[in-house]
């Protein structure tokens, strides 16, 4: 990675140096068939502005044999911008092997001027026995090695070292840490993930998910991460926040070949369409119907055409959501587009939350957080400031006075439009410390109030038993760390916003055995 612009969670808007022009990521590499195509390969730059595709070396000599070092790839796809070429791996994953060894695959690639190229490795699908999955992970290491001279000995590549494992976490480890302890990283400027289209159908996101973040961890991150076969776009928000920095797709010319439309929430069939749900010039033009009569060749290019606009319309989304620094949201809408993706994400939250997320975060943002519910309690701006609170702050006295608010107002909103108990709180603070009880954060000490992000959001006030759950967890790990000797609770709040959130703490303080006082602020 050249530069960084901006970045958020794990995914970042960055710049990479190819041989045919800068490429800005994240983005989508749409595949182009070596010999036939329905769309130009010229119009994903003029239409698009994709100015990086792919293209299977394998196919190339399947269809034209072994070509000469006279020949050039762009001149052959008319494509004036970047191309990656696959090196056949996606045939051994569909048909089980290929008539072509690790050598002819990479002098295929080097005698056709390919941009990036990519090790012939050896895929592990889904399917695969634990011991299945080894054996070929061990061969794909043996093919890395042996295709070692011949990738140094053509600097004028760009050369992708395929990460291999498949959804079996210890293997995908196992392969990476033999591949960083035989120093074999050095000779590749391009990571790429392997294996996930069969994971993809069976819409197993949280083993593709975990993948990548397994990949994140352990390989650097100066280097573009490459994500095979990503698919549909609903799914490109959460590869791209995990730390896909670039990934491909045939779904747009394979889905339209079906009759299949997307959306960034799903699939449709034409026949199942009353209107077309979108705005760009394929969708202006048609109706369902009238898409439906056209001549084969006609429907498909239209439909892949509609298809490749709302996966360059969802990159766009993801660009805009890491430059606000917001692409957090972005996820949790996206996540409701299919119960296994909400699943997924609830996963993320769960597993992930913490210094994987907030890696890539920036520390302070210029804008405010919209929190929803439960699934915003642990975004990393917050897992980040807690863990700060809970390491920093020390406490100026021995009795901690807990304001119950009805949440509605953040408090710096709150202390603005009471003047009164902002007041109390200052003649006070020698005797108490001040905390405020916020429903999706903890307890948050009145002096930190007004820095980034307590009070920097909008919050819906839905509070669920889930983030009453989240709420008392933090709340108990403050109480635990500052070690007060007296606990005090005060409502400031009408009482028929407040009375849920009191009796929640009350009755936890009860169960912990945890000493508590009621009172209202004119009796401390």
């Amino acid at each position: 990675m050249d530069e960084i612009v901006a970045s958020d969670l794990h995914g970042r808007i960055g710049k990479i140096s190819l041989p045919k022009g800068e490429v800005v990521t994240p983005t989508l590499l749409p595949v182009i068939d070596p010999k036939e195509n329905i769309i130009p390969p010229q119009d994903m730059i003029d239409k698009f502005g994709f100015n990086f595709v792919i293209t299977s070396a394998y196919l190339y000599f399947k269809r034209f044999g072994m070509p000469s070092s006279s020949d050039d790839i762009h001149k052959i796809l008319d494509f004036k911008g970047n191309i990656m070429m696959d090196s056949g791996a996606y045939q051994v994953l569909v048909y089980g092997d290929v008539e072509i060894d690790p050598i002819q695959s990479l002098t295929i690639q080097t005698n056709l001027k390919t941009d990036v190229g990519v090790i012939l490795d050896v895929p592990t699908p889904p399917t695969d026995t634990y011991t299945q999955a080894k054996e070929k992970v061990e061969e794909t290491i043996r093919r890395v090695g042996i295709s070692l001279p011949y990738v140094d000995s053509h600097p004028e590549t760009i050369w992708t070292l395929p990460i291999q494992g498949g959804k079996n976490i210890h293997l995908l480890e196992k392969y990476i840490q033999t591949i960083k302890q035989k120093k074999y990283l050095n000779s590749f400027n391009f990571h790429a993930l392997g294996s996930v289209a069969p994971i993809m159908s069976q819409y197993d996101f949280i083993s593709l998910f975990s993948m990548i973040k397994t990949s994140r961890e352990l390989l650097p991150h100066n280097i573009p991460f490459h994500l095979f076969g990503a698919g549909h776009p609903m799914i490109f928000p959460f590869v791209v926040a995990l730390g896909c920095d670039t990934f491909d797709s045939a779904a747009y010319i394979l889905y339209a070949k079906e009759n299949r439309y997307m959306t960034t929430s799903g699939t449709y069939h034409l026949s199942d369409l009353a209107e077309l749900p979108c705005s760009c010039e394929i969708c202006s033009k048609w109706s369902p119907k009238e898409l439906l009569e056209l001549d084969d060749k006609s429907r498909i290019r239209n439909v892949a055409l509609h298809n490749l606009y709302v996966s360059q319309a969802e990159i766009k989304n993801i660009k805009v959501s890491i430059n606000d620094g917001n692409l957090w949201e972005l996820l949790e809408r996206r996540s409701k587009s299919h119960p296994a993706l909400y699943r997924a994400f609830k996963f993320i939250i769960d597993e992930f939350k913490g210094d994987f997320l907030e890696y890539a975060t920036p520390v302070t943002k210029q804008i405010g957080l919209k929190i929803y519910d439960e699934d915003s309690f642990y975004r990393p701006e917050y897992t980040r400031a807690r863990a700060r609170l809970y390491r920093s702050f020390k406490p100026d006295s021995s009795k901690l006075v807990i304001i119950v608010s009805s949440g509605r107002k953040n408090p710096t909103e709150f202390l603005y439009s009471r003047p009164d108990i902002k007041k109390n709180i200052t003649n006070l603070s020698n005797k108490y410390d001040f905390a405020f009880l916020v429903p999706f954060i903890g307890l948050l000490p009145v002096e930190l109030v007004e820095t980034f992000p307590f009070s920097q959001y909008v919050f819906s006030a839905v509070i669920s038993e889930e983030m009453l759950s989240n709420l008392w967890f933090e709340v108990g790990t403050f109480i635990a760390k500052m070690k007060y000797e007296e606990n005090i609770l005060c409502s400031v709040g009408k009482e028929e916003e407040t009375k849920d959130m009191l009796h929640f703490i009350q009755s936890k303080f009860k169960e912990g055995k945890i000493p508590l006082k009621l009172k209202s602020i004119s009796e401390l």
